[in-house]
């Protein structure tokens, strides 16, 4: 982690450009936010730089700081994999979109599955929704932050928590297993209860669940509430991540 910062920093300093200092100022203050195991207050602007925009800082450069330009660029761009490799996060959530879900949907009750490290149970429990979280903790085993939950997380494999915390107002869950069809089981699980509860998947369009089927069956319900909740709600970086609602219908 020091090493990765260090770098950035280092960097950051050495160029002394506004657009680069902005955003490592950016990726600073989140690495102390998640740290800290608390929650963004709201999302953080899209971090990185699209070519045309690294192309209009580059012009001004010599040779020498180019290359550290583009070195600084593929650092914030690699801060989603620095994340994940040091708390288990994949995803952030912040305070104004779980706020937005909250009051959206009139949610009062939540349940969190294939929950992780429980980021977004944690979020959604800071704005005052009763959270219950699972996961069937197989991947804790084999990675270092397994340790780093945010929140309690109980031993429940996806379709059964589904249908023992039935009276709950939403079910969440943040990307997935990208193997098998969890995703799937859930959905089906929950469409056949037919339970009140919203169902919420975040994750890449296509790739929230790395599952064909998911995506091919069109449980996507295109709710107004949903929309709303989304303009507050964006990836830091240029994967372009969502917030789905599924459904009811089989």
């Amino acid at each position: 982690m020091t090493n990765f910062l260090s770098k950035i920093n280092q960097l950051d300093q050495e160029l002394n450009i506004d657009p680069i200092h902005h955003q490592v100022k950016e990726i600073n203050d989140i690495v102390s936010v998640v740290s800290q195991k608390q929650v963004l207050r709201k999302a953080p602007e899209k971090l990185g730089f699209l070519p045309d925009k690294s192309e209009e800082i580059c012009a001004g450069l010599s040779q020498t700081d180019i290359k550290k330009f583009k070195s600084a660029n593929q650092l914030i761009n690699n801060l989603r994999q620095f994340l994940a490799i040091n708390f288990g996060v994949w995803s952030l959530p912040n305070l104004q979109t779980a706020n937005a879900i909250k009051e959206s949907l009139n949610i009062k009750t939540g349940l969190e599955i294939m929950a992780g490290n429980a980021y977004w149970s944690k979020a959604l429990s800071d704005v005052g929704v009763e959270m219950t979280v699972t996961d069937n903790l197989d991947w804790s085993k084999t990675s270092s932050t397994g340790s780093r939950q945010f929140m309690t997380v109980r031993n429940f494999e996806a379709t059964k928590a589904v249908k023992i915390f039935d009276n709950v107002d939403l079910i969440i869950c943040s990307w997935a297993p990208n193997f098998g069809n969890s995703d799937t089981n859930v959905v089906s699980t929950w469409q056949k209860m037919n339970t009140t509860s919203r169902l919420l998947f975040i994750g890449e369009k296509g790739g929230a669940t790395n599952s064909a089927a998911f995506w091919q069956k069109g449980l996507i319900h295109h709710s107004p509430e949903l929309k709303q909740i989304n303009q507050t709600f964006h990836s830091f970086d240029f994967i372009n991540e969502h917030i789905f609602e599924i459904t009811h219908e089989i």
